[in-house]
């Protein structure tokens, strides 16, 4: 096997290195691990700046965790004896930073969550203007219970200069109405980042006004090299809905067909691809069509190109001639079968790593 080489590509300011895929990514949830941190004492998370305080409204903090070695995904336990109260802080990287599309995926777990308790109904729901910024660009929920061991349960999420906060709130004591109120003031009770740029204001997303069309009956399209590195491109674009344009503001809309327990978010109405969050922590698996591997490779029908949307980089599979179900799609990106990957963190950092070689392509 003759050695494979790297190639620098400087006008488009990215460093495209050859090599052999090794493993494939992994879908499962990250182990956590414990942040030291000293009793009594806040801690500052260096990524955005935040410091978290050793007692949050009267909450005294129980721990600090990071779901990443890189501290892109962190979380801050507070809880109360006294009211039973359960507070969460999470401070996340996410792959596509738009408050409406994971504060939408976050509220549809917590309702299944919650689905199974007597008496629990949507007490409030609305946008606010968050600390620091001048734009309604948060937006939370709470729930009312009559019964269960909870009296209400909650979620205020916020952008954050690329990254994004949230607060997950539940007590046995708090009502709905309390909750409502403490929420906003948990929020100005942290210590934020001097120079907040104000996000967008948040549009609530609403079901698509029509399904995609979607099949099972798929195939993997040969990868060239050509195709490894357009589909790295795509990964720096990734926030688009698979065209490399100027990044503007998206409203998502949900596809209103069952997916068990997915929901497919489409870029203003995308009829070409979707994007499929696993979890509501910032990670996610999208489809959207190629069209540039398309014109490049000479082919006549469609082409799809699947990604892995983790905190840090974006990996890309081989493109399938047809836009897939998300069980497919999954199937798709859960295999060794990458093509190239993008680095997504630090920021500014557009490294594109080619999984194929030469050698394979001419087999």
């Amino acid at each position: 096997m003759r050695s494979l080489s790297s190639h620098s590509f400087g006008a488009a300011s990215i460093v495209a290195t050859v090599f052999l895929w090794a493993a494939p990514p992994t879908l499962a949830q990250p182990t956590p691990r414990t942040i030291e941190t000293t009793a009594g004492q806040d801690w500052k998370h260096v990524q955005t700046g935040v410091i978290i305080p050793a007692k949050l409204s009267g909450f005294d903090r129980e721990y600090v965790r990071d779901l990443t070695d890189k501290e892109l995904d962190v979380i801050a336990q507070y809880y109360s004896d006294e009211s039973r109260t359960r507070l969460t802080l999470f401070l996340y990287r996410a792959a596509l930073d738009s408050v409406p599309l994971w504060f939408d995926t976050a509220d549809i777990s917590l309702r299944k969550n919650t689905s199974f308790v007597p008496g629990t109904t949507e007490f409030v729901s609305s946008t606010f203007t968050p600390p620091g910024q001048s734009s309604a660009s948060g937006m939370m929920t709470v729930y009312a219970s009559s019964g269960g061991d909870f009296k209400a349960t909650g979620i205020a999420m916020m952008p954050l200069n690329g990254w994004l906060a949230k607060v997950r709130f539940t007590s046995a004591e708090l009502t709905a109405l309390e909750m409502a109120a403490a929420l906003q003031p948990i929020l100005a009770a942290v210590t934020w980042p001097e120079n907040i740029l104000s996000g967008p204001v948040a549009v609530p997303v609403q079901p698509c006004k029509n399904k995609l069309k979607l099949t099972e009956k798929v195939k993997r399209i040969k990868p060239t090299m050509a195709d490894a590195l357009i589909g790295g491109l795509l990964g720096v674009a990734a926030e688009t809905d698979g065209t490399i344009v100027e990044k503007e503001a998206i409203v998502y809309c949900r596809d209103p067909q069952d997916f068990g327990q997915f929901s497919a978010y489409r870029a203003n109405g995308s009829k070409n691809g979707y994007i499929l969050p696993l979890g509501d922590a910032g990670r996610a698996l999208s489809i959207s069509q190629n069209e540039a591997g398309g014109l490049i490779g000479g082919s006549k029908g469609k082409r799809y190109t699947p990604m892995n949307m983790q905190l840090d980089q974006t990996i890309i599979y081989p493109d399938l001639n047809k836009l897939p179900t998300p069980r497919l799609l999954l199937a798709a990106t859960g295999d060794d079968a990458a093509i190239s990957s993008t680095t997504t963190w630090p920021e500014g950092d557009t490294t594109i790593n080619i999984g194929i070689s030469e050698e394979n392509e001419d087999r």
